[in-house]
């Protein structure tokens, strides 16, 4: 970690603007299990650089969820081998996930990103921790710098900043977040922000709904009344006929319970492994815990994997840890 900050070269949005304009037919790396903001931010990227005449393509060593049809509609990428490497809303190299290796593993001439947590391993560094979203640092990296925005760039923006402060309910959703999105909409009225809402946050499928009942109904809440947990197996999503991206939400709601400040929800892989989603309170820090399993993210929203055990180990260790956290 120590050598990666020594090779890693701190940027402002106008020596990364002008990073951008030298790029030659780029691969933008986004991590696995995407979500809005990498998403986003990724497609927003490849819009910014084929208006400039670059080529570019996003991967991801997932497929990206059916949800975010809004940013992906109309996107063809050209096939060709990629002369470097850029990423956006990756903090860590292993984030990446099962990417190949001349991709995960090659070196990264840029990183965009707002985690705190981020182990410095691009070659050059655009990081804005305070920022709520990745999205929100190349929103203002696009207007510090003159960069048009459309109305495909402005939804991919959009989708990012909502989604990652969980349609603004979350503590990192600042000033800026709203400056920014009142700006989008103010340049894009026409862009259906309500309908998105809906789809983003509010609709789920039937075999949804009931597998949220069945996760209600189990949920485990310690002792103290401040940490409940989430046990997700993977039969279960078997049963319900779910695919991996319809169950993203759940990870919110241990948090919809009074008295709650870390909710955990620990979700099975097919391998048997587990990730794990952590959300926090006021008084929580839920990176702290997801760190003393090897995983990162922010202070109140992050996450970990792990590799083996029992439900019921896994589970108590995950429990013990943030009761731990919140002495």
């Amino acid at each position: 970690m120590e050598q990666d900050m020594q090779n890693c070269r701190r940027l402002d949005r106008r020596a990364a603007y002008e990073m951008l304009q030298t790029l030659e037919d780029v691969y933008i790396l986004i991590h696995r299990s995407p979500d809005g903001d990498c998403i986003g931010g990724g497609y927003a990227l490849h819009r910014i650089l084929k208006d400039m005449g670059i080529r570019s393509r996003v991967i991801c060593a997932d497929p990206i969820p059916p949800l975010y049809s809004a940013i992906t509609n109309g996107v063809e990428f050209e096939d060709f081998a990629p002369k470097m490497h850029i990423s956006i809303d990756v903090a860590d190299r292993k984030l990446f996930g099962d990417l190949a290796p001349e991709h995960k593993d090659s070196e990264v001439l840029l990183c965009i990103d707002h985690h705190g947590t981020n182990t410095h391993y691009a070659k050059n560094l655009l990081l804005e921790p305070h920022a709520s979203a990745a999205c929100e640092v190349l929103f203002y990296l696009m207007k510090e710098n003159g960069i048009p925005m459309t109305a495909e760039i402005a939804a991919c923006l959009y989708i990012g900043i909502a989604t990652d402060t969980g349609c603004f309910q979350f503590s990192n959703a600042g000033a800026d977040a709203f400056e920014a999105v009142g700006e989008i909409k103010r340049a894009y009225p026409e862009l259906p922000y309500a309908r998105l809402n809906r789809e983003l946050f509010v609709l789920k499928s039937q075999g949804r709904i009931r597998l949220d009942a069945g996760l209600m109904r189990d949920i485990r809440i310690s002792d103290s009344g401040r940490t409940a947990l989430i046990y997700l197996p993977y039969s279960l999503m078997q049963h319900y006929r779910l695919s991996p991206d319809e169950v993203d939400g759940v990870a919110n709601l241990p948090m919809q319970i009074v008295g709650v400040e870390i909710g955990i929800t620990c979700k099975q892989q097919e391998d048997g492994s587990y990730r794990v989603s952590l959300r926090g309170g006021d008084h929580a820090d839920v990176s702290a815990v997801a760190a003393k399993f090897g995983g990162g993210g922010h202070i109140k929203a992050s996450g970990c994997s792990v590799k083996e055990g029992a439900p019921e180990d896994v589970c108590a260790a995950l429990m013990q840890a943030a009761e731990a956290s919140l002495q």
